[in-house]
């Protein structure tokens, strides 16, 4: 006859028993959950992120844009959904948001940058060289960038895009202009012929001419002006009308 202990199965050596088995797992299931927690919680700040290519546009109205919280955890953060926000803002042309290893947003924007003023039925409104309308207002109060006349647009709203050719002719001509020359000039004149005239701010007549080879004139354009520095009051005119610019020297009085 056997005994109670006769019938007990036999323990395997090195085996752990079961209940340890299930205290591990829980343990190694409890650590899983605190971490995904940690790295989703909204309440610590998990990684970095960095902004590249902002000139005119901080880096608190970057974030604030993007929908980025205060407390920054990378893991939140959906790079698409961010890209769409950046880009419903007007001043942005382009904007791309990327992951960097270990735990870092790179938000990469290009601005727009306006160029002109232009009449509409309303008053004015400000066009970037893409011809995007930037800005409206009913009077200009500064005049940051030349004004186009001869032209005049009709009812047009912030974001709609210009396509009429000879205001197009003249974004082309400042589109290539740096923001140093582009302050120095107050006006584009486009003439009944579609002959472009440009004033600089010390009055000085820079004609244009035929909207052609519009790069190189921009070029000649940034060229002389810093060329001639602040001899622009003894000038009458500069013609880049011509493969060799000509420049006009006003005649001294005696």
């Amino acid at each position: 006859m056997k005994t109670w202990e006769e019938g007990q199965p036999e323990q395997t050596p090195g085996r752990k028993p079961p209940r340890k088995n299930l205290a591990l797992l829980l343990l190694a299931l409890a650590v899983i959950v605190a971490a995904f927690l940690f790295v989703n919680s909204g309440f610590f700040a998990v990684g970095a992120v960095v902004v590249e290519g902002n000139k005119y546009i901080s880096q608190e109205d970057i974030y604030s844009i993007a929908g980025i919280p205060s407390e920054i955890n990378i893991f939140r953060l959906n790079t698409a959904t961010i890209t769409t926000r950046l880009l419903r803002d007007l001043r942005i042309g382009e904007a791309e948001v990327t992951r960097q290893f270990p735990a870092t947003i790179v938000i990469a924007v290009s601005e727009r940058q306006p160029v002109a003023w232009i009449a509409c039925s309303y008053g004015f409104v400000q066009l970037d060289a893409q011809g995007v309308v930037m800005a409206a207002v009913k009077s200009i109060k500064k005049v940051d960038v030349p004004i186009i006349t001869g032209a005049r647009l009709g009812n047009v709203y912030i974001g709609d895009q210009i396509d009429t050719q000879t205001v197009q002719n003249v974004l082309a001509y400042l589109g290539e202009l740096d923001e140093a020359t582009l302050g120095q000039l107050s006006e584009i004149n486009i003439k009944s012929a579609g002959d472009l005239v440009a004033y600089t701010v010390q009055a000085v007549t820079i004609r244009l001419g035929p909207p052609d080879r519009l790069p190189e004139k921009a070029k000649f354009t940034a060229d002389i002006l810093k060329e001639i520095g602040t001899k622009k009051g003894a000038i009458e005119y500069i013609d880049l009308n011509y493969a060799s610019p000509y420049i006009k020297f006003r005649q001294s009085s005696r």
